[in-house]
């Protein structure tokens, strides 16, 4: 329970960026890991356990595809860095939910999932915030 307790007054306070659909995005993605963690806590299941990370992992490759796709087509200044960011998260992901699979360790996906409520925190803070900025100049409208 100690991972919960440690952002209790905080687990949900994620920057908000000028993009209302960002913050949609952050806040739904927030929501499975939080369930996730619930879950972790409780003991549940592991196969039900390996679901929730296969959805964290379609969910945050809907989410970067999104966001990459605008950059493209907008032709932001940064999408290289940016671009970056969510490759590097991503294969990070990717290699927890292998070694999950392969090892049932409770204890290393609560800390990486703690490590990663600190990146998200940062990526919204410089990377989402400077998108959304240029992306909300240009008016781009985006539906869910």
């Amino acid at each position: 329970m100690a991972y919960t307790e440690l952002y209790a007054a905080d687990w949900n306070a994620l920057p908000n960026v000028a993009m209302p659909f960002m913050n949609t995005v952050h806040s739904d993605e927030l929501a499975l890991v939080s369930r996730l963690l619930t879950d972790l806590e409780n003991a549940t299941a592991p196969a039900s356990i390996d679901t929730q990370i296969a959805a964290w992992v379609e969910h945050t490759r809907a989410h970067f595809a999104r966001e990459e796709r605008l950059m493209h087509e907008y032709d932001f200044f940064a999408t290289p860095c940016h671009q970056g960011e969510h490759e590097a998260a991503l294969l990070q992901l990717l290699g927890v939910q292998q070694q999950w699979l392969r090892e049932r360790d409770t204890a290393m996906l609560q800390d990486y999932i703690q490590h990663w409520r600190e990146w998200l925190q940062q990526h919204i803070s410089t990377m989402d915030f400077v998108t959304a900025q240029f992306l909300s100049q240009l008016n781009v409208q985006v539906e869910l």
